[in-house]
């Protein structure tokens, strides 16, 4: 695989997002929330994205997971990655399921992915989002988001509500999680 230009990643990834983003941000739990686009739209969508932007095939998979889990569309994601046997079809799994959420089975899929590179790149951005405190310094304590701490963020703030400070900061770090996950997926091509 050759690594594109900066100017080509940001140009697939500004593309991406220009079809998903959503004038919310996805909740911690499942939703669904108001704005998405539902399924049957979205993921036609995202494959002609992915075939108009030179996504490798062995990539498609993930990045229209990756769409339909941001739109809320779990049960549709989560057929597309249980087969997956690569890390990031893994931590597409353990999203989905940090999300469902069975924090048990998130727990065990990114055990399963180990160290990734979107959560080293992660750690840098937690600190900057707004509302980080001590909740950001608790996770980032290793020099990368630690995911599993995360998922224990997530479980501990459950059942609150969004206006919750620390609810509002996840939300922002699930939505960076999002980003930098959507970087590494378009940054590689045949």
């Amino acid at each position: 695989m050759l690594d594109l230009s900066i100017a080509a990643v940001t140009g697939r990834v500004d593309a991406f997002w220009k079809l998903v983003r959503t004038e919310q941000l996805p909740e911690l739990g499942q939703g669904p929330r108001a704005g998405v686009t539902e399924v049957v739209v979205l993921e036609p969508r995202l494959r002609a994205f992915c075939s108009d932007h030179g996504v490798p095939a062995e990539r498609t998979g993930c990045v229209v997971a990756t769409g339909l889990l941001y739109h809320d569309h779990q049960n549709e994601a989560h057929d597309l990655v249980q087969d997956m046997t690569d890390v990031d079809g893994g931590l597409i799994h353990a999203i989905l399921h940090r999300r469902e959420p069975d924090y048990w089975n998130a727990k065990y899929w990114f055990r399963r992915v180990g160290d990734h590179p979107v959560y080293r790149r992660l750690a840098s951005r937690a600190h900057g989002l707004a509302g980080a405190g001590p909740l950001a310094k608790s996770l980032t304590l290793a020099g990368t988001v630690d995911a599993l701490g995360f998922v224990d963020a997530c479980e501990t703030v459950a059942g609150r509500h969004e206006s919750d400070a620390e609810v509002a900061y996840l939300r922002r770090l699930q939505h960076a999680e999002f980003e930098e996950l959507v970087e590494h997926l378009l940054a590689a091509t045949e």
